[in-house]
């Protein structure tokens, strides 16, 4: 089967992956803004929806052709976020040691939740970005806790 011929039908699901990709890309996307990242919801969205087309084409070629390999696309898309990830961590580089790991972990897993979106699967990439949220954001309200303790930071009401 020729590339020009996949169905209608499947190229509309495909769409509609790409497109919960962009979604839940752009959920985590929104929290590294509200955190004050550089790599906010636009690099998010587009990393999580570039995956998806990546591997959903992947699969599309392998369901339409003899040929055609996912997991090629995906190896494709990881080393590409490698690089991504490597050169946001090097950019922000300052005195006290290197910045923008976390932001690189990020876009690490907003890639795997449009490759999981991308394969057909959007349950495994909306629990997966609830996953990076709730790591994100609690994580977050414990650090800023813990070090309110440590700095004597504490309320009257929370002494016993």
């Amino acid at each position: 089967m020729k590339f020009e011929t996949f169905p209608i039908d499947d190229q509309l699901w495909m769409a509609l992956r790409v497109g919960v990709a962009a979604v839940l890309g752009g959920l985590v996307g929104w929290e590294r803004d509200r955190a004050g990242k550089t790599a906010g919801i636009r690099t998010h969205m587009l990393v999580a929806a570039a995956a998806a087309l990546a591997v959903g084409l992947g699969d599309l070629v392998l369901a339409h052709s003899n040929g055609g390999d996912p997991t090629r696309m995906m190896h494709a898309v990881f080393t590409g976020i490698g690089f991504i990830g490597g050169g946001m961590i090097f950019t922000q580089k300052r005195a006290r040691g290197p910045f923008g790991i976390t932001s690189a972990a990020t876009v690490l897993m907003v890639a795997g939740i449009g490759a999981a979106c991308g394969l057909g699967a959007p349950l495994v990439g909306v629990t997966v970005t609830l996953f990076t949220l709730v790591t994100l954001i609690g994580v977050r309200h414990a650090e800023e806790a813990i070090r309110a303790r440590f700095r004597g930071d504490v309320d009257d009401d929370d002494e016993a």
